[in-house]
């Protein structure tokens, strides 16, 4: 009797210890939420609630972008945007129906730069629409920024410096994401990317404005004239300009069967007139 009753208690025991330890091992309830939100991809809704977390932190004037506002500035605005949904709705561009392309100034004359935010959204500083030479350059930045939000390069290159974990956060509105944000959207005009992905870019630029009549250097001539090691422009400074590289994008414009734009298409005197005469 007394066997039984001992096997029994020992049975119970081992049973009440095992659902302990079980108890004890099953990770924090937080902790659960956070791990079931992250992700290691991020599709093209994803990027789109990014760019547009990142966007709104831009447009907060104590983040110091200086946004242009649009009101006061309709014709320069209404004339960049035109050119960015006239090149961004062709067969080049895979998403073309399913981003907002749209073009945002940020008012400083002593930075010649811009980006592109997950999503779409272009932002090009006024000390870089001042320095080009014609409408026929701008397309080719535009057309070069497009490149790297219609692939997954600029994705991959956030997943990169910030991690799957961060940029999950940011789509979860976790309380923690207005500061990932930020610190992205300060990182994306420093952003430096490789010599394949800005071939890539330069190959995707061509194929769009080869199908225009923009003279079809107009990169290519923005690219050559921008100081000797190319430190004039930021813009260049993270997307490195090298002789391989003006030889590729020469071959890229010259090399194709079909005529690459109109030869001195460069619309000077319209971009001035729509543009440069527009800013501040």
């Amino acid at each position: 009797m007394r066997k039984r009753i001992s096997t029994s208690t020992s049975v119970i025991l081992f049973l009440l210890l095992t659902i302990g330890l079980m108890h004890s091992c099953r990770p924090d309830p937080q902790q659960d939420i956070v791990v079931g939100q992250s992700k290691d991809e991020f599709d093209e809704a994803d990027q789109i609630m990014i760019g547009n977390a990142i966007s709104t932190m831009i447009k907060e004037p104590s983040n110091g972008f200086n946004v242009l506002a649009e009101e006061g500035y309709q014709e320069v605005y209404t004339h960049l945007n035109t050119l960015i949904d006239q090149i961004s709705n062709t067969a080049t561009v895979q998403r073309r129906g399913n981003y907002d392309w749209k073009i945002s100034i940020l008012e400083n004359d002593d930075e010649l730069n811009a980006f592109i935010a997950p999503g779409g959204h272009l932002y090009i500083c006024s000390g870089l629409l001042k320095f080009l030479e014609g409408e026929h350059e701008l397309i080719g930045v535009i057309a070069h920024e497009i490149a790297y939000a219609d692939s997954d390069n600029l994705i991959n290159h956030l997943k990169m410096e910030f991690g799957s974990e961060k940029l999950s956060k940011v789509i979860s509105d976790d309380p923690e994401s207005d500061v990932i944000v930020l610190d992205i959207a300060y990182a994306l005009g420093e952003m430096v990317f490789d010599e394949k992905e800005i071939k890539e870019a330069d190959q995707f630029c061509t194929d769009i404005i080869c199908e225009f009549e923009w003279d079809g250097e107009g990169l290519l001539s923005l690219i050559k004239r921008g100081g000797d090691p190319f430190k004039t422009i930021k813009w260049l400074q993270g997307r490195p300009v090298t002789g391989t590289r003006i030889d590729e994008l020469t071959n890229f414009i010259h090399n194709r069967v079909e005529i690459c734009g109109a030869s001195d298409s460069i619309y000077y005197q319209r971009y001035l007139e729509k543009v440069i005469e527009k800013l501040p």
